[in-house]
């Protein structure tokens, strides 16, 4: 009866021990899933983190290069506005400095164009006065001539008068010797007109 019992309690023992081993296999198994499953969890936590990080900072890369472009395409703004203020001083200053240089050649121009203007009023000033002097000469001239023309035909009418009293019987021509006709006016002191007039 004891050994039965005893055989009995030893087999409960191994029971209970077979059960406890079994216990603490299915313990140690799910301690390994459990493990797994955390590093599984863990890996892809990681990887998300990772891939999380990875687009911010692809993110960040491409917010970076945009706000570089913006900030590159803003300074190529300013410079080309920069360029385009240089050009439009440049341009003023050149139109300035071009119109003062025509200013100068015209003032210049204006100059000579005075001076010779003052020398031919100069000139003409001189010619007048001489040809009022020449035109007074010939107008005296022109009256003596004028005067000696009358005075010359009063003394032949007179001549042709005493001829005709004192050889009152001479025929038409006789007396050419004593009054002969006037000679005609050389050609060389004929002007043009006159001349014409003349012919």
């Amino acid at each position: 009866m004891e050994d039965e019992l005893t055989r009995e309690h030893l087999a409960a023992e191994q029971r209970m021990v077979h059960r406890i081993q079994r216990i603490m296999m299915e313990c140690h198994r799910e301690k390994i899933a459990a493990v797994e499953k955390a590093r599984a969890e863990e890996r892809q936590k990681t990887r998300e983190a990772v891939q999380d990080q990875r687009r911010k900072t692809v993110e960040e890369l491409v917010n970076t290069g945009v706000t570089a472009l913006n900030d590159q395409s803003k300074n190529m703004s300013y410079l080309i506005r920069e360029k385009e203020h240089e050009l439009n001083v440049y341009c003023s200053m050149a139109q300035r400095q071009k119109q003062e240089e025509v200013q100068e050649v015209l003032q210049e121009a204006e100059k000579i164009h005075q001076a010779s203007l003052g020398t031919v009023m100069d000139k003409l000033v001189n010619t007048q006065g001489e040809l009022l002097s020449i035109a007074k000469q010939l107008g005296i001239m022109t009256n003596w001539k004028d005067f000696l023309e009358e005075e010359l035909q009063e003394t032949r009418v007179a001549f042709q008068k005493y001829i005709n009293y004192t050889f009152p019987k001479l025929s038409p021509g006789q007396a050419d010797f004593i009054l002969p006709e006037r000679k005609k006016t050389p050609s060389n002191l004929i002007a043009p007109a006159d001349k014409a007039t003349l012919d």
